[in-house]
């Protein structure tokens, strides 16, 4: 299998990062902690780029892209830590309106620049037990926990149950529908708890199997982390290259080199693993898909944390400061590994299904 881009999946990788370094350089992200409107421009621009639409039908507005493209271009956010709701609408909302079947009017508001998220996670932030809303056919009730970008979508992508498996619906802000912010470890990707009393007349029911969609999620998710802990290893290593201790680098230790290679073998391992996800994913006819999306968040969640933390560690005294920036890689670090199910989930997810023959 072949894990290299396309030439112009590259270009879309190296367009996106120019307008990053333009519109969202770390100023900007801590700006976005201060102040809760700031990434209203910067959602301008994404929207304006399509981004938002990247894997959606060209007939709805999108730009017939594919998993792929999608998470080269999520990595790229990802490393710059983008304080807009891309992840929530491109690698959560718009992959599960895509695998439910959602009409052409839910799709055409995706493209346009409408913000979109997804509640998978249980009240309490869990994944593992039952779906947060029921549907018994008439009303949309339920309450979820850690919902990023709660607080600024006007549409969410529910996942629901009904006659005993799980089913999307998808809801417009309004009536029915209650958003209250919640605490987030990371403020410039804000969590809301949703709570849903919603009629009928105001669901979109999905009729599509949300099973694909959800692994595309899983996979869009671990692209984010493993954009995160590249770049947070990258600045780690130009630092210890640069920091002298007793006359030398303090790169030159065996202590830092060994803490830094481990590092390096974590994210490729996590962005190797992300990859054959999409790859798989952009397959209709691969095997293996839930296993390998599982893998890849499971691999991400791990590779982001321990990158961050060590970043922390090895900057000294300074990366303990507010001022600078590596507790905003791992404020991302720490909140994305949860997202959808932290490491440990996963790897039993993977195990389960390996074992039992259901890849």
């Amino acid at each position: 299998m072949n894990l290299s881009f396309t030439e112009e999946q590259e270009a879309l990788r190296a367009s996106a990062r120019q307008v990053l370094a333009a519109e969202a350089p770390m100023s900007v992200v801590r700006e976005a902690i201060d102040d809760p409107d700031r990434w209203r421009s910067l959602w301008k621009t994404v929207a304006a780029l399509g981004w938002p639409a990247l894997c959606l039908p060209g007939p709805a507005g999108g730009l017939d892209g594919d998993v792929v493209s999608l998470v080269g271009l999520l990595e790229v956010a990802g490393e710059a830590l983008l304080p807009a709701p891309l992840l929530s609408t491109a690698g959560l909302a718009a992959p599960l309106l895509i695998a439910g079947g959602a009409g052409p009017d839910l799709l055409a508001a995706v493209a346009g620049g409408a913000v979109a998220t997804a509640a998978l996670h249980g009240a309490d932030g869990s994944v593992d037990a039952a779906p947060p809303a029921t549907w018994d056919g008439h009303s949309l009730q339920g309450q979820a926990g850690f919902v990023p970008d709660g607080a600024r979508a006007s549409l969410i992508v529910v996942l629901a149950e009904h006659d005993g498996r799980s089913v999307l619906a998808a809801v417009r802000s309004g009536a029915g529908v209650d958003v209250v912010a919640v605490a987030s470890v990371d403020p410039t990707r804000p969590l809301a708890e949703v709570r849903l009393d919603v009629p009928g007349e105001r669901v979109a029911l999905l009729p599509g199997d949300p099973g694909r969609g959800l692994d595309t999620a899983r996979t869009a998710v671990a692209a984010d982390l493993v954009g995160v802990a590249a770049h947070a290893l990258a600045r780690t290593v130009e630092h210890v290259r640069t920091r002298e201790q007793f006359g030398r680098p303090i790169g030159a230790f065996q202590a830092v080199k060994h803490r830094l290679a481990d590092a390096y073998v974590a994210v490729e391992r996590a962005r190797s693993l992300t990859y054959r996800a999409a790859m798989l994913l952009d397959d209709p006819d691969a095997a293996g898909v839930p296993v390998a999306a599982a893998l890849a968040k499971a691999a991400a969640s791990e590779a982001a944390v321990l990158v961050a933390k060590a970043g922390v560690q090895l900057h000294g005294a300074v990366g303990m400061t507010w001022e600078h920036d590596m507790h905003l890689f791992l404020r991302r670090a720490r909140q994305g590994a949860l997202l959808l199910g932290d490491a440990r989930h996963h790897y039993r997810r993977a195990a389960s299904r390996h074992l039992s023959g259901d890849g």
